[in-house]
């Protein structure tokens, strides 16, 4: 039967199709070489997944295959120029002695007990005999990805609802999408939201441990939320409009990175005030514009920009994201991170300043210890942190690693009194049973201190190179 004028569909038996030789997925050196080694070359490929494929033709063995098998008619007989890799599936599973490996050998023996296939199985092919036909068809679906738009995870949680196997978490992610739908915001950060570029981010905010808790979530087996906090659509909105500013209304980022760690997402969950219900209303009527066409468009910004510069200790942590050390000493590095990443100095109650404080003093004096042995200089064994101090200054500075204005806060800290750069407040920090380290004092000593931590660890990274 003809489908038109260049493809016909036969029938052909699978031991009849000749796996192509040029398909790209063979390197250029794979040319003229035989069937057994393009199987080879197949099988040893993870990325080719020829078992998961394998279990996918067995489970739906009694269907139609969805996928067109392409093949050119020349004087070799039928060339697999669409397929190859499933047809390297059906030879495997008709002959499991056609790969080498003793592991995929048996599991194909195996896998050919649960069909009924033998050496006679035909497979339903497109036949042309013109190979510029069968590379049209090539072109459309692996250049042009034949102009499908590949389901979102919203889309494939609505249908498994719908086929009654849809999981909890995707139960969960159709009941906030209701939500959303349901919210007097423009549909077009609906939309948005729930497209690709914010989607993920979107749920790895909501659909986590600290949003469960904070907002009362609570999801029965047939897929009905219950939210407890009565404020919830209003924060979601907002949550919204951070998600597609990639930034909270105080300037902090949100993104997969800084929003990575459940301690993040609770912080910047909690952050979010009632004040920040009104911001969303502005901003979105901020954000409209008319197009060409004088259609109304709205599209929310980042405006860190165009923003005055937050307060540096507005920050949540001791290190300011910004701040990258490269620091290849494991010890010094998960002191370094814990700083940065791990221990809260904010307002709220799990804010740990003394922890705070007690590892910043561990982190300078052993950044100091490990410049000192790395550069070869050898102090007594009783010098104690301000000389350290010192004896580093000196070399970096007569070795042009810095300079003085650079080592000016630093020397500071060899220098007993009153700043609070003062090495008695490192040293309260630890030993003093009364002094307590205050979390914007500590934030502004790291501002002070910086500069000079970038400039020894970037001396030793370039050193190490």
């Amino acid at each position: 039967m003809k489908s038109n004028d260049n493809f016909k569909k036969i029938d052909i038996p699978v031991k009849e199709l000749i796996l192509w030789d040029e398909n790209a997925r063979f390197p250029d050196r794979y040319f003229k070489k035989s069937e057994a080694e393009l199987i080879k070359h197949f099988v040893s490929k993870k990325d080719f997944k020829i078992k998961e494929l394998a279990e996918a033709v067995i489970k739906d063995f009694d269907i139609p295959p969805i996928e067109k098998i392409v093949v050119y008619k020349n004087e070799n007989g039928f060339v697999v120029l669409e397929g190859n890799r499933r047809i390297t599936v059906y030879k495997l599973l008709i002959n499991p002695n056609l790969t080498e490996n003793d592991v995929l050998r048996k599991f194909f023996e195996e896998q050919k007990l649960k069909i009924a296939i033998d050496d006679n199985f035909t497979i339903e092919s497109l036949v042309v005999e013109d190979i510029e036909q069968g590379l049209r068809y090539i072109d459309r679906k692996h250049v042009a990805g034949n102009y499908e738009v590949n389901w979102g995870d919203t889309e494939r949680a609505y249908y498994n609802k719908r086929r009654g196997s849809a999981k909890k978490k995707e139960l969960f992610k159709i009941a906030i999408t209701k939500i959303i739908n349901s919210l007097d915001i423009p549909d077009t950060l609906k939309e948005q939201v729930l497209g690709p570029g914010y989607v993920t981010t979107f749920f790895r905010i909501i659909d986590s441990e600290p949003a469960f808790k904070l907002f009362g979530f609570e999801l029965d087996d047939s897929g009905c939320l219950k939210i407890k906090d009565k404020d919830f659509n209003e924060k979601l909105k907002v949550i919204i409009l951070n998600v597609l500013g990639k930034e909270d209304f105080n300037g902090n980022k949100i993104d997969s990175r800084s929003l990575n760690k459940n301690n993040e997402k609770e912080s910047y969950l909690k952050s979010i005030k009632t004040d920040d219900f009104e911001k969303v209303k502005d901003k979105i009527k901020k954000s409209k514009t008319e197009n060409l066409f004088g259609e109304e468009v709205i599209e929310i910004k980042n405006q860190s920009a165009k923003r005055s510069i937050p307060k540096s200790t507005a920050r949540d942590y001791l290190i300011p994201r910004t701040c990258n050390l490269i620091i290849k000493e494991t010890k010094i590095n998960n002191i370094y991170r814990e700083l940065r990443d791990d221990l809260l100095l904010d307002d709220s109650k799990k804010a740990v300043p003394n922890a705070a404080g007690v590892l910043f003093r561990v982190f300078l004096e052993v950044s100091i210890d490990c410049f000192l042995e790395r550069v070869g200089l050898e102090l007594s064994s009783d010098t104690k942190l301000a000389g350290k101090i010192t004896k580093t200054a000196e070399y970096m500075k007569n070795n042009k690693i810095a300079d003085d204005k650079q080592l000016k806060n630093f020397r500071k800290v060899a220098i007993a009194g009153q700043s609070i750069l003062s090495i008695d407040n490192f040293h309260d920090y630890v030993h003093s049973y009364k002094t307590m380290p205050n979390s914007n004092d500590l934030k502004t000593n790291w501002d002070n201190l910086q500069e000079f931590f970038q400039i020894l660890w970037g001396y030793l990274d370039k050193k190490s190179k």
